[in-house]
């Protein structure tokens, strides 16, 4: 395979996980896969700036309960080089909370054997903070 199918082939399986529902977005991973959060995060839910295996797949269940289960995506940019993936993009949703959601994203993703094996997330986290506290809460 060249060079450029797997690179197409990567964007591909990580425009598949951000577009599939967050209990969908596990199966994406493998075993093994390590996400890095902000340390802003890291901080606070779950003490944590590296997850590893089940609880790197935990983020999802943790969103579930977050996010509204409907919302879109929009793509700004998506680059892939080696086995590596950049994606750019805004997550239009809303939080349980009762706000709107327009979240900037900007993600790298390492894959190997066709699933996510490694991730570093970056966002706005003051704004998510902000969004999913309740009013008054």
């Amino acid at each position: 395979m060249s060079d450029t199918t797997a690179q197409a082939r990567n964007k591909q399986v990580v425009l598949d996980f951000w577009h599939a529902p967050p209990a969908k977005q596990v199966g994406f991973l493998t075993d093994d896969a390590k996400w890095h959060l902000p340390p802003s995060i890291g901080d606070g839910q779950f003490g944590v700036s590296t997850l590893e295996g089940d609880e790197a797949k935990a983020i999802f269940e943790l969103a579930t309960g977050v996010y509204e289960p409907v919302g879109s995506v929009d793509v700004l940019h998506l680059i892939a080089e080696d086995d590596l993936v950049a994606l750019h993009c805004v997550l239009h949703t809303r939080t349980k909370a009762g706000y709107d959601y327009d979240g900037p994203y900007h993600m790298l993703f390492r894959l190997r054997d066709g699933r996510i094996a490694e991730t570093w997330e970056f966002l706005d986290t003051a704004y998510l903070a902000a969004r999913v506290v309740p009013a008054g809460g």
